[in-house]
């Protein structure tokens, strides 16, 4: 993955909070999300849209809901950066 992309990609407040409860709950909903971070549900779409194009986050079906996590393979491949953010 391209840092510079990750970077540009957490530069925006709400992706770098929802990243952070990501990190924080390991998985959550949409709605989840959208409670947690105060933002829209079409935003809180486009923004993990981002996410799974960047191949940060994995998504799986629970009954009529979709679940998103960070994947562990990202947070292996850069765990310096989490360690960072989560100071």
């Amino acid at each position: 993955m391209d840092k510079f992309s990750l970077i540009k990609l957490l530069s925006d407040t709400s992706r770098f909070n929802m990243f952070m409860k990501l990190l924080e709950y390991d998985e959550l909903s949409v709605c989840e999300i959208e409670e947690l971070v105060g933002i829209k549900q079409s935003n809180t779409s486009k923004h993990l849209k981002k996410f799974k194009d960047l191949e940060i986050v994995s998504s799986k079906r629970v009954k009529n809901m979709i679940k998103y996590k960070i994947k562990e393979d990202f947070l292996n491949e850069n765990a310096d950066l989490i360690k960072y953010l989560m100071m």
